[in-house]
């Protein structure tokens, strides 16, 4: 399914005019758990009446649910994240890709998620188990007699654990369990199970903790919760097999799986995507801090001995919000680069888990150190709830933990880069001039290949594979990070100031490495520094200061405190302060 540019840009423009009336702007600090949770649920009802998402979108068009993602309604409520993001595209997108669309059942449980009569659930990680979910020890029995599964907990480190599963919603859930035909382990599998019923009453067998058990920190609750189930039946047709898999009416296994790996990872296919999902909703948040700072360093006054200054004509708060501006920018520009590679090209699942792996840790990452140096340059009004900056923050944690912490993801892509296949020989180049961009991204390249030459050698000759691993995780995350920068470098060709001062930054940071190597001088990074201190004042000036318009988020900073004309005048339009102020006249 192709739409043109203009489809987008309208759902774009939709939520965003949505993102600015009066529920999404709503203050709900000061409401129980309880009632913010019935007003996130009312919130993602509006985003999925105003744009409706259709499971055939989901398979053939996942430009629109990224569209629903980017969109500033995350930036008011970041819960609606993963709230989205596990109805959409790992409960519905699931259902599509594995379930046989001839059956009526099958037709119905896409009918109610499409029109999100019921909320879609991922179950997939326990207590006891967290990322290694290939050893989730939740079960599925099958009753060849009954033609049903029993789905039961079998200890207490096997319930699943954060799930959103509150009462007064229906649920429906994809649960991943191991599925059992007799004493055989038939490997790890999906399951559609009912959850809750058109009243939200938990069905039988089912256990929940209370909301308020699981008490993570937030702004913005979500209905996390410990969900065990105890011997729970589901139909035949709740199994999902796809192409792989099948299990008879009378209790047949047919696979064509060549291990519990393969079965694993189609079981898990919409895993990878999802790590891309749930960057896309980190993208809004991160305009909105760093455009935040650059208002607040521009707007901000500080009396001096001689006059009244702004925040940023202290140097190092000007070069601070420049480089948060510029590593946003470069963590904007991978997505959006990975983004486009992954919607245009036809890839396998090794080679889409590369480039979303690629994604989601690194654009985390940068996010981190951008939205990190927000909160340093803002005060106490940083910390404000209203100014979106610590909800940037959050998102960002809670993003850095769901598919994949960003640790173990990292490590994966530094094993892919260890594959012979993956060894590019690189033509030889023009010499560039020293420290310009192309000639920091040849040092970044040459330091890479060196990376992995060590690790190469020291995991071929290693007695034991996975303590060798174990022992130098250190050198394979510098491996996956090195080269998650060059990727954010050459994603940010189109803008070559930001391309430059992102990549005298990274060379800086990596200053012990090449003076060891001997790939500059102490000299030369004296003259980085001082070339990036004068890039930076550069950028402030003549690109930061303008992030709101370039960004299209102008109208929405002029709704928090920090983006206000008046402060004085938005908090007495946001308390019970009443207008009854008059200064002292002096004689």
């Amino acid at each position: 399914m192709i739409h043109s540019p203009d489809h987008y840009q309208q759902i774009r423009h939709t939520l965003k005019q949505l993102s600015q009336t009066e529920p999404f702007q709503r203050n709900i600090s000061g409401l129980t758990r309880s009632a913010q949770i019935d007003h996130l649920y009312t919130l993602m009802q509006q985003v999925t009446t105003a744009v409706p998402l259709s499971g055939r979108d989901i398979l053939d068009d996942m430009r629109k649910l990224l569209t629903v993602m980017e969109s500033p309604c995350i930036t008011a409520n970041f819960g609606l994240s993963p709230l989205l993001a596990s109805h959409y595209n790992l409960c519905l997108g699931t259902i599509m890709a594995l379930a046989d669309p001839s059956s009526t059942a099958i037709r119905q449980y896409i009918a109610e998620l499409e029109a999100v009569s019921s909320k879609g659930l991922y179950m997939v990680t326990e207590i006891d188990v967290g990322n290694n979910a290939m050893s989730l020890q939740t079960e599925a029995h099958y009753d060849s007699q009954a033609r049903q599964f029993i789905i039961n907990t079998p200890t207490p480190g096997a319930c699943k654990f954060m799930p959103y599963l509150s009462a007064q919603q229906p649920k429906l859930a994809i649960v991943m369990a191991r599925l059992f035909i007799e004493a055989r382990d038939c490997g790890i599998h999906p399951f559609i199970v009912r959850c809750r019923d058109h009243k939200g009453r938990l069905l039988p067998g089912i256990q929940t903790s209370d909301i308020e058990d699981v008490d993570i920190y937030s702004v913005s609750y979500v209905d996390h919760s410990i969900t065990a189930f105890h011997q729970v039946r589901v139909p035949h047709h709740a199994f999902l097999g796809g192409r792989l898999h099948q299990v008879t009416p009378d209790g047949k296994f047919i696979t064509r799986a060549t291990s519990h790996r393969e079965t694993f990872f189609h079981s898990l296919c919409r895993i990878e995507w999802g790590k891309i999902v749930l960057t896309a909703a980190l993208i809004s948040p991160l305009k909105m801090a760093v455009a935040s700072t650059v208002h607040y360093q521009t707007h901000r006054k500080l009396n001096t001995r001689e006059k009244e200054i702004n925040v940023a004509d202290i140097l190092i708060n000007k070069t601070e919000a420049a480089d948060a501006y510029v590593t946003a920018a470069a963590s904007i520009a991978l997505y959006e680069n990975r983004k486009e590679y992954c919607l245009n090209n036809a890839l396998d699942a090794s080679q889409l888990q590369f480039h979303a792996s690629i994604v989601k840790s690194m654009v985390v990452e940068l996010s981190r150190e951008a939205i990190r140096k927000c909160l340093m340059r803002t005060g106490v009004h940083g910390k404000l709830i209203r100014n979106r900056i610590t909800l940037a923050m959050m998102v960002n944690d809670h993003t850095a933990t769901a598919e994949g912490d960003s640790l173990p993801v990292l490590m994966n892509i530094a094993k892919r880069l260890l594959k012979p296949s993956s060894v590019t020989q690189t033509a030889e180049e023009p010499p560039y001039p020293r420290l310009s961009a192309r000639h920091i991204m040849a040092l970044l390249q040459t330091k890479e290949h060196a990376l992995r030459d060590r690790l190469a050698t020291l995991m071929a000759t290693a007695q034991d594979a996975n303590h060798a691993w174990n022992e130098h995780s250190d050198l394979a995350y510098q491996l996956a990070w090195t080269h998650g920068v060059r990727a954010a470098l050459d994603a940010l060709a189109p803008q070559p100031d930001i391309q430059a001062a992102f990549a005298l930054s990274q060379l800086l940071k990596n200053a012990v490495w090449f003076i060891t190597q001997q790939a500059l001088t102490p000299e030369e990074f004296g003259e980085a520094e001082e070339k990036l201190r004068r890039l930076l004042v550069d950028i402030f000036e003549r690109r930061a200061v303008n992030a709101a318009e370039e960004w299209d988020i102008a109208d929405l900073l002029a709704q928090t405190e920090i983006g206000a004309t008046d402060m004085g005048e938005y908090w007495l339009q946001h308390t019970r302060l009443e207008p009854r102020f008059t200064p002292t006249s002096l004689r």
